[in-house]
């Protein structure tokens, strides 16, 4: 499924984070969960790759579930202590649904990962968007990724500076994770500024118009997914806004 046109993918990944946003019921969102799993093993999605990048994103998946946890009152108490209640039902589902939220946009970044960034800017171009567009969606798909190396990076240099990070205390852990959080945002808008000198560098957007190289065509098969996933977006949309 490597070669199915790059703008089925695309729209896959519309239906799946859009979904993501909407979605806030918990069979709803477990569903999407599966269909996004699905949809990635089909298109060829690096699952080893993804397995890698989620295993060093834990720590900040587990730190925004257990702040959904912990800070949101409403709901059916769960746990509690002394009288004091801990854990609730929306926010036990709330933290769930923010993991689950990552996972699906790191499935759907797995498979534009994948795909020749020419072949999506060039059929996307046909579709009369805008050159600067297409670079700019195709580069934010990309950054994700980004920010899970720079957070691996980030703890190797904790790590190579003697600290333990599994003798650390789970409370000592989430403040460290926190406070990693700056050093990896500063990190990645250094990458990007890089990015952006050497598009200068080679003078993009110099010209008003590009020539496209290679034409995208899609196939009878492409067409089929497409109208596949127009049906199965609007039916999922309707049932959910009439339950």
């Amino acid at each position: 499924m490597s070669r199915v046109d790059p703008r089925v993918k695309l729209l896959w990944v519309v239906l799946c984070t859009s979904g993501a946003v909407l979605f806030a019921r918990p069979l709803w969102m477990l569903g999407l969960t599966l269909f996004t799993l699905g949809g990635a093993l089909l298109l060829g999605a690096d699952f080893l790759g993804l397995g890698r990048r989620l295993r060093r994103f834990l720590p900040v998946l587990a730190m925004l579930t257990a702040v959904q946890i912990l800070f949101v009152r409403t709901g059916t108490p769960l746990l509690t202590l002394g009288g004091r209640v801990l854990v609730t039902g929306e926010g036990l589902w709330k933290g769930l649904a923010a993991g689950l939220r990552l996972v699906i946009v790191f499935c759907a970044s797995a498979v534009m990962m994948r795909e020749d960034s020419r072949r999506v800017i060039n059929s996307l171009i046909q579709m009369g968007v805008p050159y600067l567009f297409c670079f700019s969606l195709f580069a934010a798909l990309c950054f994700l990724p980004l920010l899970s190396e720079a957070f691996a990076q980030a703890l190797t240099a904790l790590q190579l500076r003697g600290v333990n990070l599994k003798a650390v205390p789970w409370g000592r852990k989430l403040r460290l994770y926190a406070a990693l959080i700056v050093p990896v945002l500063t990190e990645a808008l250094a990458r990007v500024e890089k990015l952006a000198a050497v598009m200068e560098a080679r003078g993009f957007g110099a010209l008003p118009r590009r020539t496209i190289y290679g034409r995208a065509s899609m196939g009878a098969a492409d067409w089929a997914a497409v109208c596949f996933l127009l049906v199965a977006g609007l039916t999922a949309l309707r049932f959910y806004l009439a339950s």
